[in-house]
């Protein structure tokens, strides 16, 4: 045993940068290397009175009883490295990182948070770097060694911890100073989630994912649930994170159950939109093919019948690696299995010291989190063989683990120890179609469930039926916590949370909780032996509901981004909702939720998805019946079949919706059919229908008082007349519309519009009214981000300088339009109004040209591309 400093301490931690590539290069001359630099690191530490704890491989782990002591030490140690000759005859490069903070012995080493924070901060710096913490600097300012200085690197998030660090390099005089940016989480793109505790152990596990990351393509870590898949792979990303230059990226499919939103849930991930005219898993193809990234699928084993979606990407992206967690292997050529086993175990027959059971991950594991919940606690005489026996009966799993440690706040060991004796031992005979694994996590949960109240096991069961999470409004609608339970919902929400069978999620908003899937498995179960599930269900889907109808009116204003991530976060939550309409047989409910989610498919770029909701539900028996809710449905249909560029489906919908409004006599619902059977005949070129239909919706819905349908109707009219050669006509049309919009706060739709109305104007032959036109709309497009309006205002601006005799200019603007198109994956739905502008260019020009020209224009970025078009810089 060490004698260990205790107290405020500052930990040190080293590393040989490049350690596996000088081996290889070395080879016997190797250990030569690694001799010297560890003669040169220990008289450092020896010198400066620090006690070295521990090695591993090249590492270095040594604590001090001053900050000061510890950075002369790291500062020694680096002059020393450089001024040694060393064998391959360049300098040895090791990166160093300095915290201070609270020691927390645990056998011969340390545990704990601060330890943790140290070791990021290394694993952060590069060769030859020394970094510190904020603690470390604010205590060793005073007593810097001499010819040195420190380099504020400002506020970084370490892997696996939730707090920002702010860094300082130590910049010592003689050795180089100018490093690159730190090698922390946020260095490269990514969603990783942030973990509010601590990684604790798997050290073996760990490294042995990144390196089969390093050398395979596809790797997935199998296992029962509650192994810490899911934990293992998101601390692997983050390990690996450097080195895939375009990031690492989390898609979470535990939510998901049918296979063929898979694409949609990588989609969502990676920022892909729906393409109005291609399959999505097309588009996520295109957007993968070149990019150097690492995507993390987890909860595969809920949808395996998806597993030729990861065959396609990782064949047309050859520089992407996928690691997957899953229950069961994908089974696909060069798939890397890795079982994830459970957490180390002591031997209860045979313990060794208590000071040295935390070298045990289970324990040690049950130390933190029982450290957190009861803040000093640690393994002692008194509670060692309770400790120990705890990790062993829950057979090491991590989720088991983290349960009983919660309970360490109102239970000792010995006590949590009875309890778990006795529910394990009934569900070990209650459940023998289970895994032994999977019946001890049943029996952790069920044990923690049953120290509920009965109305919190109630709140519980009802719970599960929220497959996104919730916020604590969808908590009172749904669960009814208050009235039907008797209880407080904040209340009642901590005590779930106080017992780890609840989970805070971050949210800028109203805030949100969730359930980890493998107890949310549970809760399930527990609300389908309730007899409530069908309520529970029919309540979700009704509050859902009304969330999409009240957002409505938002998502037509100033307010559209806001309502549009609002329904987003939902989004998980809508799909459960429609299944469970579809398979328990009850269409009304599930067509009035996909016809109130119309402007939020189309907002939010789900355009096929929506549609394949609603293809369903009109399809369901019992679904055919003359109802408003059909035909709202089939109104959303035809309009998501528009913007899909779907004619075969666009016009049968919103026929239907038509006949069956009026039908019903439901004039608003008329007015919305008109506008449908309006567009869908405009863009299959029955103008003789079109304008009629774009009329009457124009006065029914002026007459209605319907201020955002009235102004669509105009523009709709406005649309079809430039296609009948009546520009003035459309003009008056378009620009009424503009105002409407305007008055509504809706800048998107007052811009697409703007954009008809600079084609009416060009039409007419006032090329600068036009232009202005098109340059507000492109002003607007741009700072929404909006790839599709973009180009379709290029194109026009391309139109325009075709006209003026600038066809140099036009084919490149051509080549900026469809460089947006292949980025946003889409046609565009309204590109009838566009002459064939880069054929016409193109004629005007040599063939060497013209492609030279329309090259310099795809090659185009954004903001050059809008100044261009504006005529603001050079091409």
């Amino acid at each position: 045993m060490k004698d260990l400093p205790t107290g405020t301490v500052t930990f040190l931690f080293t590393d040989i940068e490049g350690s596996t590539r000088l081996l290889q290069s070395l080879g016997e001359r190797y250990r030569g290397l690694q001799a010297d630099h560890a003669a040169i690191l220990r008289g450092a530490i020896a010198a400066a009175g620090g006690t070295e704890v521990s090695t591993e491989g090249d590492s270095f782990f040594a604590v001090f009883p001053t900050a000061p002591g510890a950075l002369a030490a790291a500062v020694a140690a680096q002059g020393d490295l450089a001024a040694h000759r060393w064998p391959h005859g360049e300098p040895l490069r090791i990166r160093m990182g300095l915290h201070t903070g609270e020691a927390v012995p645990g056998g011969d080493n340390y545990v704990g948070l601060d330890v943790n924070r140290a070791a990021r901060i290394a694993a952060a710096a590069h060769g030859g770097q020394v970094l510190i913490s904020e603690a470390t600097r604010s205590l060793a300012r005073a007593a810097m060694p001499s010819g040195t200085s420190l380099r504020d690197l400002g506020e970084h998030r370490l892997k696996d911890l939730a707090e920002l660090e702010r860094l300082y390099q130590v910049v010592i005089e003689g050795l180089p100073s100018e490093f690159p940016p730190p090698r922390t989480v946020d260095a490269r793109p990514n969603n990783l989630p942030l973990q509010l505790t601590s990684f604790v152990g798997r050290h073996d596990e760990l490294r042995a994912v990144v390196e089969l990351l390093a050398g395979h393509r596809l790797v997935t870590l199998t296992g029962p649930g509650g192994t810490g898949k899911t934990r293992l792979a998101i601390q692997a990303a983050a390990e690996a994170l450097v080195d895939f230059r375009d990031g690492a990226f989390f898609v979470d499919l535990s939510p998901l159950t049918d296979p063929d939103l898979v694409p949609a849930a990588i989609a969502e991930t990676l920022g892909v939109r729906e393409a109005l005219d291609r399959a999505l898993l097309d588009s996520v193809a295109d957007h993968l093919r070149g990019r150097d990234l690492l995507l993390v699928l987890d909860n595969f084993e809920q949808v395996t019948e998806a597993a030729p979606v990861v065959e396609r990407l990782l064949r047309e992206a050859p520089k992407l690696k996928i690691l997957a967690t899953s229950r069961a292997v994908l089974r696909l050529y060069g798939e890397q299995e890795m079982q994830v086993p459970p957490l180390s175990l002591p031997d209860p027959a045979h313990l060794p010291e208590p000071d040295e059971l935390t070298a045990y991950d289970a324990v040690a594991l049950f130390t933190e989190r029982a450290g957190s919940a009861r803040p000093g606690f640690r393994v002692s005489e008194e509670n060692a063989v309770a400790v120990a026996a705890i990790t062993a009966k829950l057979d090491g799993l991590p989720l088991a683990i983290e349960l009983a440690a919660s309970r360490i706040k109102v239970l000792p060991p010995e006590a949590i120890l009875e309890r778990l004796d006795r529910r394990l031992a009934l569900l070990s005979t209650t459940a023998r179609n289970l895994p032994e694994r999977q019946r001890t996590l049943r029996g952790a949960i069920a044990w923690s469930h049953d120290l509920l109240a009965e109305e919190e096991r109630r709140l519980f069961a009802r719970f599960g039926v929220f497959a996104g999470g919730a916020t604590l409004t969808a908590v009172e609608e749904v669960c009814n916590p208050g009235a039907e339970l008797g209880l407080d919902t904040l209340d009642a929400v901590a005590s779930l949370i106080d017992k780890s069978l609840l989970r805070q999620a971050e949210s800028d908003g109203d805030p949100r909780l969730a359930m980890l899937e493998t107890i949310r498995e549970f809760s399930v179960e527990r609300l389908a032996q309730s007899g409530e599930r069908d309520e529970i269900h029919r309540r979700h889907t009704e509050h859902l509901t009304e969330l999409a109808e009240r957002a409505t009116p938002h998502l037509r204003g100033p307010e559209q981004a806001e309502w549009t991530l609002r329904l987003e976060r939902e989004l998980d939550n809508v799909r459960a909702a429609l299944t469970w309409a579809i398979e328990t047989g009850q269409p009304p409910i599930g067509l009035r939720l996909a016809a109130a989610l119309r402007e939020f498919w189309r907002l939010s770029g789900h355009f096929g998805e929506g549609r394949r909701w609603i293809d369903r539900l009109v399809a369901m028996p019992g679904a055919e019946a003359t109802t408003a809710e059909r035909a709202r449905a089939l109104v959303a249909g035809a309009d998501l079949s528009g913007w899909l560029g779907d004619l075969e489906h666009y016009m049968p919908y919103a026929a239907e919706a038509l006949e069956i409004f009026r039908e019903l006599g439901d004039r608003p619902g008329t007015a919305d059919a008109l506008e449908e059977v309006g567009a869908a005949a405009m863009l299959t070129g029955d103008l003789s229908a079109a304008r009629p239909a774009w009329a009457e919706a124009r006065d029914l819905n002026l007459e209605l008082g319907n201020p955002h349908k009235a102004a669509e109707s105009f523009m709709g009219l406005g649309m079809v007349d430039i296609l009948l050669g009546e520009p003035e006509r459309a003009a008056g049309s378009l620009e009424e519309a503009i105002r409407r919009f305007e008055e509504l706060g809706d800048g998107f739709f007052a811009a697409f519009t703007g954009r008809f109305l600079g084609v009416a104007r060009h039409r007419a032959g006032d090329h600068q009214a036009a232009r202005e036109r098109y340059a507000r709309s492109l002003r607007v497009f741009h700072e929404l981000g909006t790839l599709v309006e973009l180009a379709m205002v290029m194109d026009s601006f391309a139109e325009l300088a075709l006209d003026e005799g600038d066809a140099e200019r036009a084919i490149r603007l051509v080549g900026v339009a469809d460089a947006l198109r292949e980025r946003s994956e889409s046609i565009g739905q309204y590109d009838v109004w566009v002459v064939d502008v880069g054929g016409r260019s193109r004629a005007a020009l040599d063939d060497q040209t013209a492609d030279r020209l329309y090259a310099e224009g795809q090659a185009m970025g954004g903001h050059q591309a809008v100044a261009y078009a504006l005529e603001e810089g050079p091409a």
